[in-house]
């Protein structure tokens, strides 16, 4: 083995320790018929309380109303049809038996510490620990669900219970995420405590242990609030229909098309690395888990090409980072931003449309730039299938997203959106024997859905508990306080300590947990210190949450497409920071000039996008430093740099001008000689 070979291991090994993470593996022997039991049953029992429950209850309440027409009356199937159409109501005991199911799993899959790859008794002690805690909250459901706030108080078995919860979640966590949110939980944790005994602003009133313990383990202030819940439906789902999608051949159709549309061009097999990754990250909104999905067949055929493996590596990691950017899915993130700010997902998707085809735009530009430098060519034939050949062969694959798109626009609740997608592909999976989804296959998505999830049911349940520190001590206003002193007060400085703050929090945590600690302690300065609007304060925290899986030092996309490529992980995120430097510009100007998210005129928002498109080319020129062939010296970067920063200021004649500027400087480095 080359030292080139052993890097991405070694390297990620010595910040898995630093970050004091867990080891993922999959426990073998009578563990492995007990874990895909449990993926069955999560499965199942999520479908179930996310819409067949509700289906199954119409169904009966139907026969029911067919057959009174006839003369027979039933009362037990009326009232067993009002059951199932309820159930849902109980979010606590959804909760309960969520953790119930998937807590024990997470701790059996994910050891103790990076080095051990075999289960011990701090595994699975935990294990149990953590569904005796869930079988607790539910055989006493009836009493935590007529709980009444500031009446009811916890006993001690509550407090005891409620305790070991709390601690589970903080072990959990820092297993899968490592001591980045970890640190800030026991922070959190550490000042709502002792926070009454602080001087100064930071100061809050002393509570008792009761109303801790209400708080994080009973109310939807806590560990079983809406992070949780989302994790239990919005994002659960979504990865069982990306999983279900690739095991019937879904991926293969997204890489067929891109290598029949941009293979023989320029750095073919490039620019269909970042179309195939770019559209199952669409809809897997997981840069590690698309990676792990599509590098393993991109990587190496850009390898093979004579792309260098760490640069293939990079544009494996920004292609597949911008998945949640990229409608129509966006994986689970858009649908949390829906649950937490009240807007469609609809609007959503549409709002992030033009921005994430700018982001992907850059990628292209950059990836061309590159290919006419190194002089790659494009994918060899054997590699290229026909578009109609691959359509005519995988057409049915695109009738599941068909299903979806369709869903939305027609106003399903997400969890409908996601469970009917995930129906549709598995009965459009029988007609084909070779992708039918058998009971065999569909266990075996049930349990990589798991493992996927365990890194964010252990970084929800986190938020969670950051969410009822900010509510325990009022955190919000002083933290507010606090940005507002290191930032000036000023707006332009604000959102850059917040971008760097997001990716800060980024290191190793999963993006739709980055996103949902953002929105606890950065969407409240943003919104009430500047008025900002919502929408663009939530997708430029979903922006800067999909690049901190990109971002060095601890960049988890780069990790997993290092590993693939056997490159070492910082030299792959030097290259993708480059790629995607477009990404990081864009949520300024969006902020900023609000037409780019479809909101004004069509003038507006063709002139928008003709900016924003001048805007991310130059700063990509800029950072990259070559022109094909050519190389752009230190003065013209630094024109382009002026005039990236310049274009993003509200101003159509500012705009206009650094636009003009940027292109003469480009325009005059190309006719210039190599």
């Amino acid at each position: 083995m080359s030292v080139t070979d052993a890097a991405p291991v070694s390297t990620g090994r010595v910040f898995k320790r630093l970050l004091g993470g867990g080891s993922r593996h999959q426990p073998g022997g009578r563990w492995t018929p007990l874990i895909a039991a449990g993926s069955v049953a999560a499965t199942l029992y999520v479908l179930w309380i996310g819409a067949l429950s509700t289906v199954f209850g119409n169904a009966l309440l139907w026969a029911y109303g067919s057959l009174q027409s006839v003369g027979l009356d039933w009362p037990w199937l009326d009232a067993f049809a009002a059951w199932s159409r309820g159930y849902t109501a109980n979010f606590h005991r959804d909760i309960a038996i969520f953790i119930g199911v998937t807590f024990p799993i997470a701790f059996l899959t994910t050891t103790a510490h990076v080095d051990r790859k075999k289960l011990a008794w701090t595994d699975i002690v935990p294990a149990a620990l953590s569904f005796a805690v869930a079988l607790y909250y539910v055989i006493l459901d009836d009493r935590f669900l007529n709980w009444s706030r500031g009446f009811s108080t916890p006993t001690m078995w509550d407090t005891i219970v409620g305790i070991t919860l709390v601690v589970l979640v903080v072990e959990l966590c820092r297993r899968c995420t490592g001591w980045g949110l970890t640190s800030l939980v026991l922070l959190l944790l550490a000042f709502t405590v002792f926070g009454h005994l602080m001087p100064g602003p930071l100061k809050h009133e002393n509570f008792g242990i009761d109303y801790f313990i209400e708080m994080m383990t009973i109310t939807e202030n806590g560990i079983f609030g809406s992070p949780l819940e989302v994790a239990a439906t919005y994002a659960f789902l979504f990865v069982l229909f990306g999983n279900f999608f690739e095991k019937t051949g879904g991926g293969d159709l997204f890489f067929g098309l891109s290598s029949a549309i941009t293979g023989r061009m320029t750095g073919g097999a490039a620019k269909a690395c970042v179309t195939a990754s770019g559209l199952y990250g669409s809809v897997s909104g997981s840069p590690t888990a698309d990676v792990a999905t599509t590098g393993p067949l991109t990587i190496p055929i850009m390898k093979k090409m004579g792309i260098a493996p760490a640069r293939a590596a990079a544009i494996e990691a920004t292609a597949s980072s911008g998945g949640a950017m990229l409608p129509p899915v966006m994986g689970a993130v858009a649908f949390i931003m829906s649950d937490l700010t009240g807007i469609t997902y609809a609007a959503i998707a549409w709002a992030s449309l033009l921005p994430a085809l700018l982001y992907y735009a850059s990628i292209y530009i950059l990836v061309h730039n590159e290919s006419v430098r190194h002089d790659e060519g494009r994918l060899p034939e054997d590699q290229i299938a026909g578009l109609w050949h691959t359509l005519a062969h995988g057409w049915r694959h695109l009738l599941p997203l068909l299903a979806l798109i369709s869903l939305l626009i027609m106003g399903f609740t997400p969890v409908y959106v996601a469970a009917g997608s995930t129906a549709a592909i598995i009965v459009l999976s029988w007609f084909s024997r070779s992708s039918a989804i058998g009971p065999r296959r569909f266990v075996e998505c049930c349990t990589t859905t798991i493992f996927q999830v365990v890194p964010l049911i252990g970084a929800v349940a986190a938020a969670g508990i950051i969410i009822g520190a900010v509510e325990i001590s009022a955190l919000a206003g002083k933290f507010t306080l606090l940005i507002n002193a290191i930032s000036g007060g000023y707006l332009v400085s604000t959102l850059l300590l917040s971008a760097v703050m997001l990716i800060l929090l980024g290191m190793g945590m999963p993006t739709p947990a980055v996103y949902l600690t953002a929105a606890a302690l950065l969407a409240p300065v943003l919104r009430q210190s500047f008025n900002l609007p919502v929408m663009q304060v939530h997708l430029f925290m979903i922006y800067f949450a999909c690049l901190s899986a990109i971002t060095p030092p601890v960049a988890v996309a780069n990790f997993a497409a290092g590993a693939i490529a056997g490159a070492n992980p910082m030299t792959v995120g030097r290259h993708a920071v480059k790629l995607a430097a477009g990404g990081f510009v864009l949520p300024f100007f969006f902020m900023f000039n609000p037409a780019l998210n479809m909101q004004g005129t069509l003038g507006q928002i063709l002139m928008a996008l003709v900016f924003a498109a001048g805007m991310v080319s130059f700063c990509s020129m800029a950072l990259h430093g070559y022109l094909g062939k050519r190389t752009i010296h230190r003065l013209p970067r630094l024109v382009l740099a002026v005039c990236a920063i310049g274009m993003i200021v509200p101003n159509p004649a500012m705009q206009a001008l650094f636009l003009a500027l940027g292109a003469a400087v480009l325009v005059l480095r190309r006719l210039r000689p190599v």
